[in-house]
């Protein structure tokens, strides 16, 4: 199968009848929420917790695809297709969190602004690479943008700078 047809063959809101996606994403929605409020002892470092969590679990897609690129394993693609969903949604999800932890943090710095803006500039091309942005020549350089892993680590350097571990 092309990429294009790949990618155009996407469920991006789910498997199912429409009102088990909404059970499954309500259910998945109120335990983030607990998990937040629970996870810490406040709601700021808990919406923290919960984007990094949300964040890690995301991007387990990328060393799924080395591995299955690398070994050349066959018969992945279907579950290949269910990650990259959970990787779109889950790396929203976290740049929501991320958002919503910024805003109840009293305190910021440049780097964890560079950090929020990078992740969400991040999310935004990938969701352009989703809907296909038409430009052909914008098309190139947003597949780059989001791809390529120098902005990727600019961001977690910057979120460690930011939150004084490095």
């Amino acid at each position: 199968m092309s990429e294009d047809t790949y990618l155009d063959s996407l469920p991006i809101f789910g498997w199912g009848p429409i009102r088990k996606r909404l059970a499954y994403l309500g259910v998945f929605l109120f335990l983030c929420t607990v998990y937040a409020v629970n996870s810490d002892y406040n709601f700021a470092t808990g919406s923290g917790n919960l984007s990094m969590v949300l964040f890690l679990a995301a991007n387990v897609y990328f060393p799924v695809k080395r591995i299955v690129l690398h070994y050349r394993l066959k018969g992945t693609q279907e579950i290949m297709r269910q990650l990259l969903i959970y990787h779109i949604w889950l790396n929203t999800f976290s740049f929501l969190a991320a958002c919503v932890h910024c805003y109840v943090a009293l305190w910021g710095n440049f780097w964890l602004m560079v950090a929020l803006s990078l992740m969400g500039f991040l999310t935004f091309f990938g969701f352009l690479m989703w809907i296909k942005y038409q430009p052909n020549r914008m098309k190139k350089g947003i597949y780059i943008l989001h791809t390529q892993q120098f902005l990727f680590f600019i961001m977690i350097f910057a979120m460690l700078k930011g939150h004084y571990v490095v």
